[in-house]
């Protein structure tokens, strides 16, 4: 499980990255830098989702 989140953190921070990155270039790189931050936001959640669950699975 604790893979599952450093996995989701890294593509979170990828996509924000992608995402910047989209915004300095001026034009989509596959989809907005809106839809890039957008995502990366989502996937942070989740990561965080997956923290608190495992927390909470150890804890028991």
């Amino acid at each position: 499980m604790k893979n599952l989140v450093i996995v989701a953190i890294i593509a979170a921070a990828v996509a924000l990255i992608l995402g910047i990155i989209t915004q300095l270039v001026g034009h989509a790189v596959l989809i907005s830098a809106n839809a890039w931050n957008n995502f990366s936001q989502t996937i942070l959640l989740f990561g965080i989702c997956f923290g608190i669950w495992e927390y909470l699975k150890c804890k028991e």
